[in-house]
């Protein structure tokens, strides 16, 4: 494998995240895994909880074809405990805050798309926590928490058989 090769294949596989016009982080990157091993982990909302490192527990119920969930995550001066609902899409998940004394709104979409033996993933994340902290201050954890989600998601599809 040539130097550019490998350093196109390197940075095609590394997380890129963005936020946009509307303050949602956004992060994109395609894994060397078939989607199936891809839809094991991201399709379980309790495992996709544990790629946070924020998140300290999750717990889910079902509610029809989707879950509901609650979440005890760390925030900037204790914990954030929220309640949300999970669901099916037509290619992969929405989660969007029902309710919580610490965050004005939250939601999470997750999209997979098969790229032969690659998926492209696609993560965006909106936290709104109203006045308990600038906006660019929260989009800022926001991306390092969706880039290393990303990161630790790769690793759990890679130690996959």
């Amino acid at each position: 494998m040539s130097f550019t090769t490998l350093v196109t294949a390197l940075f095609l596989m590394a997380p890129t995240v963005t936020i946009d016009s509307a303050g949602a982080v956004i992060g994109r990157m395609t894994l060397n895994a078939p989607i199936t091993k891809v839809r094991s982990i991201v399709g379980d909302a309790e495992k996709v909880g544990k790629l946070v490192p924020q998140v300290r527990s999750v717990t889910s119920r079902p509610a029809g074809a989707c879950v509901v969930l609650e979440v005890v995550s760390a925030g900037l001066i204790g914990d954030v405990v929220y309640k949300s609902r999970r669901c099916p899409t037509a290619s992969g998940w929405a989660e969007h805050l029902t309710s919580s004394d610490d965050l004005k709104q939250m939601s999470a979409v997750w999209s997979l798309t098969e790229r032969g033996a690659q998926t492209d993933v696609h993560f965006s994340l909106t936290v709104d926590v109203g006045a308990y902290a600038p906006t660019i201050l929260v989009q800022s954890l926001t991306k390092d928490q969706v880039t290393t989600t990303l990161q630790n998601l790769e690793a759990q599809v890679n130690a996959l058989p």
